[in-house]
């Protein structure tokens, strides 16, 4: 069973790597890698009276830790390295929109901790609310 499982787990790691590959994101070299599923945790809209709800999201993130700072898939924001676990990243634009994102590895768990918070939303999109979120997801390194 475990020689099953293993399989289907890199069988499932190369098929991300191989779809991220395609669209452009690719690790610098000398790069920590992770991918990151099952996205679980938390967040509240503006909208909804900032009223903190079950979500998450399935869509695997590629996460990697470069020597100078890392990316993200699905990211669009500088990010800048602190110690070996943490990626963080503040974006915005002067009508007041700000988002400030984390992501930290915790590698004796093998989890991804996701964080973000944005304001001022509708200067850039009209119709979304501003939110925060947590969420904390399942992490493999690609190495493995």
């Amino acid at each position: 069973m475990y020689q099953q499982t293993r399989g289907r787990r890199r069988s499932a790691q190369l098929v991300y790597f191989v779809a991220f590959a395609l669209v452009g994101t690719t690790p610098s070299y000398g790069a920590e890698c992770w991918i990151a599923s099952n996205m679980k945790g938390y967040s509240a809209v503006s909208n909804q009276n900032y009223e903190f709800i079950t979500n998450g999201f399935s869509q695997p993130l590629y996460v990697c830790f470069t020597e100078d700072g890392g990316t993200v898939t699905g990211n669009d924001v500088r990010l800048v390295k602190f110690g070996e676990s943490t990626l963080a990243g503040y974006g915005g634009n002067d009508q007041g929109n700000e988002v400030f994102v984390t992501y930290q590895i915790d590698r004796e768990r093998h989890k991804l901790l996701f964080t973000l918070s944005r304001i001022g939303t509708k200067t850039i999109a009209p119709i979304l609310p501003d939110i925060v979120e947590a969420f904390v997801g399942d992490a493999v390194p690609t190495s493995q």
